[in-house]
């Protein structure tokens, strides 16, 4: 028999899977009130009918277990028990709906033959049976409710006490619980009073608990400094706040939040208009370290609806009504406007720097790439800081995905990357240039007078023809950065060999004659004179070989001609840092000798050291 077969099929499946099995076997219930003549009565098929719910509510006692389901996690209780009441529910829901059309599956010449008992009769066990769950539903509820004290702490100059009241509550909340957790009776069965009788009970204390779970939320609400920590106890509080008692108490506490608003909205509301007084005189605001004005600007009006926008939220989450009121219509105008004028603001600003930055930028990028001081003759990057300044709003106002961006500020921040490393490059130029310029020496400047030149003339392109804008330009920035850093690096070297030569000379500069042992009671030791000597004149060779060497370095770093006068003009001056060498040795070992010998007549010693004239 069919409806045997999907009886069989609903008892083997799991009860999460019997919903998507009613429509089939309500269908064949329907054929066989159509085909079947001996079951087409109202008294056989309330039987059959009454049967099936006996089924599905066994299976769902099956499903919850009685035993466990006031002892489980309540989560957990409480989606199998939702589970349970929409199958059973959508089964009524299926029995009303092929009751209003059975007519369809009767034959045209086939007379209809209608449902004419009352449901009532189908359902009255497990209509029973729904409402013993409705009350465990709403007892799992409360549980859940209940369970939040366990993690609410609060704040401010009561803080401590009033958590003290409410872990107080919480215990004692799980001690009325706890009369469930351990009934030996079943939950699930509509004919135990115990239960009824225990949840009655139950409910009266829980009243109490409500009442005074009231009275500290009062208290708390009142000790919030402000708006964001008075939503941050609604949110703590949960759905505790939703219950009947609790829910009554805090209400006027809702009408003091708006209150609050509204002074947060009179703050913002002075800020904005210093913002835009400050900006009419002074042509400018504060924005934040770093922050082009544009987008300086723009976050400074994010933030500031950002101020507002977040409690304004909290206040549609909030399920009590307090915005339907007048004061709280009121406030959401007051927002708005607000808001208004944050859109007008951010609006003038970015549409007057659309209108003035491509002719800007425009006009910049074709300024020269460098410029000379006429004084110093030092070079710069002549990169406009408006330029840079495009660059830096772009790199902001992407992210913010504007519209309508100009079209040459689109450009430039595409070729970012190209003028970053354009700049760079020309920065390093001149700054090579420059350390150039400022260390030569007299001396040195005849010698690389002709490439000076010859870079100079290349820089002076850069000065006034080559812009930003120009193309190739790139080839050219590295053609002259490898000129100028050839020539700094073969300079800074020069230059180097001429201090190492200094540094030399400087190990001249020892007493060749000291006392023995070094010990100021001790006699000047004159037994090692030749060997003292000997290993003078052979540091005095040693050096000069390797000043010889550092002298014929430097030729081929200037690439000078060393017949030339410029070259030995250059010598000359080396040989003058020689000779002051000399006089330094000498003068130490002299002063030596005065001060271990008390021989003041070498006062008036002459030795002889030739000026510019050549006189001694």
């Amino acid at each position: 028999m069919p409806l045997s077969r999907h009886l069989e099929i609903l008892e083997s499946l799991e009860f999460p899977e019997v919903k998507p099995r009613l429509r089939p076997l309500l269908h064949v219930v329907c054929l066989i009130w159509v085909t079947c003549g001996s079951y087409r009565s109202p008294g056989r098929l309330t039987v059959l009918l009454q049967e099936i719910c006996n089924l599905l509510i066994q299976q769902a006692s099956n499903y919850l277990n009685p035993e466990g389901l006031l002892r489980s996690e309540v989560e957990e209780s409480q989606r199998k028990l939702q589970v349970v009441m929409d199958t059973l529910n959508f089964f009524k829901q299926m029995f009303q709906d092929r009751r209003e059309n059975l007519h369809t599956y009767f034959k045209e010449n086939q007379e209809v033959k209608e449902w004419d008992f009352q449901s009532s009769l189908v359902f009255v066990r497990l209509d029973g049976f729904l409402g013993r769950l409705l009350l465990v539903q709403d007892l799992l509820k409360t549980t859940l409710d209940f369970h939040t004290l366990g993690k609410l702490e609060f704040s401010g100059i009561r803080g401590s006490a009033l958590s003290r009241q409410v872990q107080q509550m919480y215990d004692e909340f799980q001690e009325m619980y706890r009369v469930f957790t351990e009934a030996p009776y079943d939950c699930l069965d509509p004919q135990s009073t115990e239960f009824e009788n225990d949840v009655s009970e139950f409910r009266q204390r829980v009243e109490d608990l409500d009442r005074g779970l009231g009275t500290i939320f009062i208290q708390a609400f009142d000790d919030a400094p402000s708006l964001e920590h008075a939503f941050k106890l609604l949110n703590l509080a949960g759905n505790l706040l939703e219950r009947p008692l609790i829910a009554q108490d805090a209400s006027e506490k809702y009408l003091l939040f708006i209150r609050m608003f509204h002074k947060d909205l009179d703050t913002v509301r002075v800020i904005y208009s210093q913002r835009v007084q400050e900006e009419a005189e002074l042509g400018f605001a504060a924005v934040h370290k770093n922050m082009p004005t544009v987008a300086g600007g723009l976050r400074w009006a994010q933030e500031l609806r950002q101020r507002i926008q977040g409690p304004f939220a909290s206040f549609r989450r909030i399920a009590h009504p307090c915005l339907e009121s007048a004061e709280g219509k009121q406030m959401t105008q007051k927002y708005e406007d607000m808001l208004s004028l944050l859109d007008k603001y951010e609006t003038r600003l970015y549409e007057d720097w659309c209108q003035t930055v491509s002719e800007k930028s425009q006009y910049n990028l074709s300024q020269p790439l460098l410029k000379r001081d006429p004084e110093t003759k030092q070079i710069a990057v002549n990169f406009n800081p408006q330029l840079t300044s495009v660059l830096k709003e772009m790199s902001y106002l992407e992210s913010r995905q504007m519209r309508h961006v100009p079209e040459t500020a689109a450009a430039m921040f595409s070729s970012r990357e190209f003028y970053r490393q354009l700049v760079a490059k020309l920065e390093v130029v001149a700054n090579w240039y420059n350390r150039i310029m400022k260390t030569l020496v007299d001396v040195e400047l005849p010698l690389l007078e002709k490439e000076l030149g010859n870079i100079d003339l290349c820089l002076k392109a850069a000065e006034e023809t080559l812009n930003w804008k120009t193309e190739g330009i790139w080839d050219y920035v590295i053609q002259i950065t490898n000129s100028v850093h050839d020539l700094e690096q073969r300079i800074q070297k020069a230059q180097d060999n001429v201090e190492e030569i200094q540094n030399i000379m400087k190990t001249w500069v020892s007493p060749i004659f000291k006392r023995k042992d070094g010990k100021k009671e001790c006699l000047l030791s004159m037994d090692d004179q030749r060997n003292r000597m000997e290993k003078y004149y052979d540091l005095i060779k040693e050096s000069g070989l390797k000043i010889h060497a550092l002298v014929q370095e430097n030729l081929g770093l200037f690439a000078a001609d060393p017949t030339s006068n410029i070259w030995k003009a250059y010598v000359k001056y080396i040989d003058d840092m020689l000779l002051d060498g000399f006089f330094l040795a000498i003068e130490c070992s002299l002063k030596y000798l005065l001060e271990n010998t008390g021989m003041y007549w070498l006062m008036d010693v002459c030795y002889c050291r030739k000026d510019n004239s050549g006189t001694c």
